[in-house]
């Protein structure tokens, strides 16, 4: 595997015309905002509030069954004293990031739901672990596939070739897509990460997310990069479950390593796995009941 490091030094050359979207303003001031030594709520929900959309998209996704709030929230004000600082900032780039590259003529709602239940039960098992901070694992699961729909847009072909790559069990998944189009979509997400200003570790993670080898030894990436990606296998097998969208594939070449980097053998990381996929499950029969 080239270190991460030689992997970037072409990434600019792989963009192949795919059009990165720009960080929004509202983002970039949140997070400029959550930088500061005393962290305003007022100034933050005055941020936020300035999009009366974005105010209600936030709102809607605080009610969600997995974040267990026990009573109704119904303002940006008690998003912030009910679930802190850092999910709220999850819930806005979630929806920055599902405005920012959304396409008209593709249906990505499969992609979007597939993203949120794989940040969000990345961010249960983190806080299961304590290996990363929840709110950084749920980042990294909301934007470790952000390529995706780039490629979609780009490439006409690309559904055809994600189908492929998502059955392939003797090559790494970017591979694939790297043999049919000079590019994939870890590689793309890693620029769009970038460009918006997450942490290293976060576009790093997402840069080498399919390629497992990093789990083991020294792979040039550091700890909290290794444990993100770790998380991030668990996440997707969970979501893909309880959607029945799954990707046995990469369950299949991720699963032992995975459980080796979070010490656990396979058996008890398919048992934390059905435990998560189980819990939403539960939720989702409780908000349809």
């Amino acid at each position: 595997m080239s270190t991460p490091a030689r992997r970037a030094d072409d990434i600019e050359a792989a963009l192949k015309g795919i059009h990165i979207p720009s960080c929004p303003n509202v983002l970039a001031e949140l997070m400029g905002e959550l930088r500061q030594p005393q962290v305003s709520g007022k100034r933050i929900a005055a941020l936020i509030g300035k999009d009366v959309g974005l105010a209600a998209v936030v709102v809607k996704s605080a009610n969600a069954p997995f974040f267990g709030v026990s009573r109704r929230i119904a303002s940006v004000d008690e998003a912030i004293r009910l679930l802190g600082f850092g999910t709220l900032t999850n819930l806005v780039q979630e929806a920055t990031l599902r405005n920012a590259i959304s396409d008209r003529n593709a249906s990505l709602e499969r992609f979007w739901d597939n993203s949120r239940y794989t940040a969000a039960a990345s961010a249960l098992l983190a806080r299961k672990t304590g290996c990363v901070r929840p709110e950084t694992a749920y980042t990294f699961g909301l934007f470790h596939d952000c390529g995706i729909p780039l490629l979609v847009q780009r490439f006409d072909s690309y559904k055809q070739i994600l189908g492929i790559a998502n059955r392939t069990t003797e090559r790494w998944f970017t591979a694939v897509e790297d043999e049919a189009l000079a590019t994939n979509h870890a590689t793309i997400g890693y620029i769009l990460a970038r460009s918006w200003g997450l942490t290293e570790a976060v576009c790093q993670g997402i840069l080498c997310h399919h390629d497992y080898s990093v789990l083991d030894g020294d792979a040039g990436l550091d700890t909290e990069a290794q444990a993100l990606i770790a998380i991030n296998v668990v996440g997707e097998y969970v979501a893909g479950t309880h959607l029945r969208t799954r990707r046995d594939a990469e369950w299949d070449k991720g699963r032992e390593p995975v459980a080796r980097f979070l010490g656990y053998s396979p058996t008890e990381l398919d048992d934390i796995a059905d435990d998560l996929v189980y819990a939403f499950d539960c939720h989702t029969r409780e908000e349809v009941a």
